[in-house]
Order: C-alpha cells, then sequence, then structure tokens
C-alpha cells in the first residue's frame, strides 16, 4: 500500500518533530514513526466500511417509509439500487475487512450524527441522482459508482475529513487524500469473480525491506546529522544560513543520507524524490534551491568517489 514515497513523507514528518523537541529519543523516534504508518492502514480500512454504514442507513429509512399512514408508492416499491450495490455487498462480506475491522475496534457506532450529514449530502448530489434514475445497474455501473463517492463525493465534503483529521494526529488532510486513492486502487481491483476472500492492500508491499528502510533512513540522518549539516553548509556560504528554511535543510539531510548509505537507490531516484518534496512541504522557490544544492553535492561527491552505488547504472540513473 505505502509507496517509498510515502515512507520518506513519513519519516521526514517524524523527523522534523525530532530535530524541533528536547526530546532526542531514537526509540520514541522509530516507534511514532510506524505507528503513524500503522493508522495509515487503520484509515484505510475504516473509510474501505463507509458503504456499509450508508447502505443501512438507507434501509432503516425505507422500513421508515413503508410505515407511514399513507405511503407512497415509492415507499412501499423503492428503488433497492444503492442497497443492493454489489461492490458495498463485496466489501462488506469480505472476510479480511471483517476480521481486521474487529482487530482494531475500527467503528463508525459513536458517528451516527455525522453518518446522517454525510447520507443526506450523498443523496443531493448529482453522482448519487444519476446513479439512482434508474432500477438496475451492471456490475461496473456499482462499481464506477463507489470509486466516485471515494473520488468526487467524500472528497467535497467538508464536515466528514474535518471529522477524521479531529480522530487521530496521523490522520490529515495529505494523509486522507493518500489513502483514498488506495481505496479507490483496491474497489478497482474488484470484479464479478470476487469473493469474500478477495485480498485488501497490505500496510506495506515488502514488510521486512520497507521497515528496514525506515529505520535504516531515520538513524542515518540522525547518526550523521553533523557531517550532512557541513556538507550543505559548504555548499551554501553565499546564503543566509538563518534564512534557509528548515524544511529545506532536512530535505537535504535525508537525500544526502541515501546518496552515501542507501547503495541500492539510484541516485537519479533519490533527487527526484527529496526534489518533489521540497515542492509539497516548502516553500515555492524550494524546488530551485534544493535542486541546486544537491547537484552541486552529486558532482562533489561524485569526483571523491564517495558515492558507492551498487549495480548497472545506479549511479548514473
Amino acid at each position: 500500500m505505502l509507496s517509498r514515497r510515502f515512507l520518506r513523507v513519513k519519516s521526514f514528518q517524524a523527523l522534523y518533530s525530532y530535530f524541533q523537541s528536547e526530546d532526542k529519543n531514537m526509540k520514541k523516534l522509530e516507534s511514532e514513526t510506524f505507528l503513524s504508518l500503522e493508522r495509515m492502514h487503520d484509515l484505510y480500512l475504516f473509510l474501505l466500511t463507509i458503504g456499509q454504514e450508508l447502505t443501512h442507513l438507507a434501509e432503516l429509512k425505507m422500513e421508515d417509509a413503508k410505515k407511514k399512514k399513507l405511503p407512497t408508492e415509492d415507499d412501499l416499491d423503492p428503488n433497492m439500487k444503492f442497497v443492493d450495490n454489489r461492490l458495498f455487498g463485496l466489501l462488506a462480506e469480505n472476510v479480511s475487512l471483517k476480521k481486521q475491522i474487529q482487530d482494531k475496534k475500527l467503528s463508525w457506532g459513536n458517528d451516527q450524527e455525522l453518518m446522517v450529514k454525510f447520507n443526506t449530502y450523498l443523496r443531493n448530489h448529482e453522482i448519487f441522482q444519476e446513479y439512482m434514475s434508474t432500477r438496475t445497474s451492471t456490475f461496473q455501473d456499482d462499481q464506477k459508482f463507489v470509486v466516485n463517492i471515494y473520488k468526487k463525493v467524500i472528497p467535497e465534503f467538508e464536515l466528514l475529513l474535518s471529522e477524521l483529521e479531529d480522530k487521530s494526529i496521523f490522520w490529515g488532510l495529505d494523509e486522507i487524500d493518500f489513502v483514498l486513492s488506495m481505496v479507490i486502487k483496491s474497489i478497482k481491483k474488484f470484479s464479478e469473480e470476487s469473493t469474500m476472500s478477495e485480498p485488501l492492500l497490505p500496510l506495506y508491499r515488502d514488510a521486512k525491506e520497507d521497515k528496514k528502510f525506515v529505520k535504516d533512513l531515520l538513524s542515518k540522518v540522525v547518526k550523521n546529522d553533523k557531517e550532512n549539516s557541513q556538507l550543505i553548509s559548504d555548499k551554501t556560504k553565499n546564503w543566509d544560513v538563518e534564512r534557509i528554511a528548515m524544511v529545506d535543510v532536512l530535505l537535504m539531510k535525508l537525500a544526502l543520507t541515501e546518496l552515501l548509505h542507501f547503495n541500492s537507490v539510484p541516485v537519479k531516484v533519490t533527487l527526484n524524490e527529496y526534489i518533489e518534496l521540497s515542492k509539497w512541504y516548502s516553500t515555492p522557490k524550494s524546488k530551485v534551491f534544493v535542486n541546486g544544492v544537491l547537484d552541486k553535492l552529486v558532482l562533489e561527491l561524485t569526483e571523491k568517489g564517495e558515492l558507492k552505488k551498487m549495480g548497472r547504472g545506479l549511479l548514473e540513473s
């Protein structure tokens, strides 16, 4: 589920807090980083169950409508397309999702008022109204509708986003946006042949390698902080050091750590990743600045023979 880019993001965020804090506890740094990653997967599982809440509310509403003193024809014969959505049904019966939700005690039980408001918002949305304009659908129609809920409806419903942010310090808008993309990716993998045993996305693509990558990145950035600071200082002598954003400096330290100590990561990959992160987390001019400093450092380290990349093409590519 989590790409190397997002592992870099969470490591960067954790290290930013570490260097800002007076508490220089490496075990705490590592445990909080992995906790933040685990909470990302919790959010993924949590969001996958939202359809169950919405269809349950719809069923309750239909039952109440039938009990009216003067029920309409629609009340007595409601359009069942939403509650019978096959994609929602597959998620509701998914063995892995059920078990993980139960084990982690994730539930919308305390958010019924929020779910009612979201249900109302959804029903007034053009995506819902278009979907419900007929009484029949193909599996692909059901799938496209659910994808659009996560792709278009949820990102527009600010109350839900705000409530999710309040639930966990690890669920910011960036995290929510990323997890929504992973939910959509999962939904698109389902087919008419899918069963209740359909696998969901795991937290890591390769747990052993990804965990080692994060641990090594955290420890080596901290261990080599003075050396990296000096290398950056030597290449920014014409700059007022106090005016260089701390974010830029930290991103360059992370990049230097990968360049010098992660022999299997290509130089180009490291440069592209941290230059991209500077666009996300720093000032508008940071991309050019970070790129310029790292280019100078790569040139110098290459000339000194200090970039020891393993494998053909890793130095140039």
